[in-house]
């Protein structure tokens, strides 16, 4: 694709050559496609955008090193390869305005370069101990059923708050929990209701106000509460601390999701970069003997099976095809959602030999094609199936 998209590029630079600032956008589309993924994070003021790249930039994981993370750019600022979108809330008119512009007829056949994050999770139900297992029911609820949330290659609740907190979860921030959760229950309880009971001067021992004020900044009221209870039920030191806080605030799952979808697609999400630009260009700026190259851009989208691969998976995961259990497991496997490595779609080990791969990839190609050809299975299901086929039929021609 990357190969495709360079001669587009040259084939355009050709025809801007007279042209300066056409010429340094097209170079600068180039020099992109060797650089890492922009993926941006976005959305309205305080929805915790800088908390939430910062506690995933500042997270030492093989499996994002190659993004740059980008906070809430500027329409004047970086062009993102993809997005992190941020909403408070899943209410229609946050969800509609978390839509990006439609765009060419290519952006928005290739629109799934975005993932919708509901980024105060611990806020669910007024803050109640279980806001996070709530917030994710919710999120899993709004993918598989409200219209507004199709496109998104995922809905995740995530508290950025926690997320940081417990990334960076310090000893001496460690030990002040763990002395309140001492404390016995019944004694504290009342003074863990609110931000004002915590830093209230009748509360019990000598932590002064400040201190107190400062674990609420830092965790907020619902991340002090979640640590005392997780103190109490055997987290007795600061790393398993630091880990269970990061596992409940959801910043696994959205880390798992863009490695997935975002970084695994890194090379067609640049890619797709470059013909948007490319688009806009040539419709800004027609040129004599623009029309050709217009075609091709035609020709390249309409072959772009990536695009179609990763549609299908966020529709598969949202519940919006008639594919479940095994069948949709496996789908979302060959179509590369867990790696798009050969061994990674089939569902092999990394080492496997290529005569064990090509036969896996035949038979899955059988069997796929067989259900894309059912006469008894709905339209939708048979189009799914020939999606499938065509990335078996991708795998194996890499042993031809």
């Amino acid at each position: 694709m990357t190969r495709d998209v360079r001669d587009l590029l040259a084939a355009a630079s050709g025809l801007y050559r007279d042209d300066p600032r056409a010429s340094a956008l097209l170079h600068d589309c180039a020099n992109r496609l060797e650089q890492p993924l922009r993926v941006a994070f976005t959305g309205a003021p305080s929805s915790g955008k800088s908390t939430l790249a910062a506690a995933l930039g500042e997270w030492p994981t093989r499996a994002l090193r190659d993004l740059v993370l980008l906070d809430d750019p500027g329409p004047a600022d970086e062009v993102p390869d993809a997005t992190v979108r941020l909403v408070r809330h899943l209410e229609p008119d946050e969800l509609a305005a978390a839509h990006p512009p439609g765009g060419s007829p290519f952006a928005r056949q290739s629109a799934v370069n975005s993932v919708l994050v509901l980024s105060r999770a611990d806020e669910v139900g007024a803050g109640r101990i279980d806001a996070l297992l709530t917030a994710k029911q919710l999120a899993r609820r709004a993918w598989r059923e409200d219209p507004l949330c199709t496109g998104f290659l995922g809905v995740i609740a995530v508290a950025g708050q926690l997320a940081y907190g417990g990334r960076s979860l310090r000893d001496d921030e460690f030990d002040l929990l763990a002395a309140f959760a001492a404390v016995p229950r019944e004694e504290l309880e009342r003074h863990v209701l609110s931000v004002d009971s915590f830093t209230d001067p009748a509360f019990p021992g000598p932590i002064p106000v400040e201190t107190r004020r400062s674990l609420v900044v830092r965790f907020g009221m619902f991340g002090v509460r979640l640590a005392l209870t997780l103190i109490r039920t055997g987290c007795d030191d600061r790393v398993k601390l630091s880990a269970e806080l990061v596992r409940r605030s959801g910043l696994g799952e959205l880390r798992d999701t863009l490695a997935g979808c975002f970084v695994a697609r890194a090379e067609a999400l640049k890619a797709r970069t470059a013909v948007i630009r490319l688009e806009a260009l040539l419709a800004a700026q027609p040129r004599p003997g623009g029309d050709r190259l217009v075609s091709r851009v035609e020709r390249f989208a309409a072959a772009a099976h990536d695009f179609r691969e990763l549609r299908l998976i966020a529709d598969i995961r949202g519940g919006r095809t008639a594919l479940s259990g095994d069948p949709a497991e496996e789908a979302v496997r060959l179509l590369g959602a867990q790696g798009t490595a050969p061994a990674d779609r089939l569902g092999l080990e990394p080492d496997a030999d290529p005569g064990e791969i090509y036969d896996a990839g035949l038979d899955a190609l059988r069997r796929w094609r067989h259900e894309a050809e059912r006469p008894d299975r709905p339209h939708a299901e048979r189009t799914a199936a020939h999606v499938v086929v065509r990335s078996a039929e991708g795998l194996l021609a890499l042993f031809t």
